[in-house]
């Protein structure tokens, strides 16, 4: 399955100038665009106790911008990603092709978290792992991004998203009956068992960042 539990597409136009240096001022329109999801990971941004933070990462990176010659600029949205501090953080300045519009060599690199070939490097297994189908995919889980040393967490952050997602759902389904139908009941039942599976996954997921 994909990596993106909803598949991350920018938008043409953002709402702020893509002039200047300030990218931050694109948060909102890529935290929207990217689902509130790490364009890399998929890790979700609203587990707000946990330490997933939130950051923009430069695709091609700020320092290979700067440091080149490269008229990308900054704030140029279409090279701008919705991350969490761990994908930013680990890809840092790893570029390989040392080209801005070269992205990997077919071992080594990085495919673009909006474009569609995304999928066909990286892949989750039904138990959330994070795994790879080609060399390129291989090179970003392990080296650039480490998911192979994260794995733990992102299994776990995928199943707390996951029971979240099948909450909001079946809220959804219970609120457009009266609370004293039997729907309502019957949903309410449904509900139950998946609100005490989120319970203790958030339990997991806190002794997890404890240790």
């Amino acid at each position: 399955m994909s990596v993106r539990e909803i598949f991350p597409e920018r938008r043409i136009n953002p709402s702020k100038s893509e002039g200047g240096k300030n990218y931050q001022k694109h948060k909102p329109d890529l935290e929207e665009d990217f689902n509130h999801c790490c364009g890399y990971c998929g890790a979700f941004d609203g587990f707000g106790y946990t330490l997933t933070y939130f950051e923009i990462d430069h695709f091609v990176p700020k320092d290979f911008i700067l440091n080149s010659g490269s008229l990308i600029g900054l704030s140029k949205y279409s090279n701008l990603v919705y991350s969490c501090r761990f994908c930013n953080n680990n890809k840092s300045k790893h570029w390989p092709s040392q080209r801005d519009d070269v992205y990997h060599n077919g071992n080594e690199g990085f495919i673009e978290p909006c474009d569609p070939d995304y999928d066909n490097h990286l892949y989750r297994t039904n138990d959330g792992e994070i795994m790879w189908h080609t060399p390129v995919g291989k090179w970003m889980a392990t080296t650039a991004f480490k998911f192979d040393q994260r794995m733990e967490e992102i299994k776990l952050l995928w199943k707390y998203n996951k029971t979240r997602i099948a909450i909001e759902k079946i809220i959804e389904e219970l609120i457009s009956y009266p609370e004293d139908s039997n729907e309502y009941k019957e949903i309410e039942n449904k509900l139950n068992p998946i609100c005490k599976k989120h319970y203790f996954l958030q339990k997991e997921l806190a002794s997890f960042y404890n240790e």
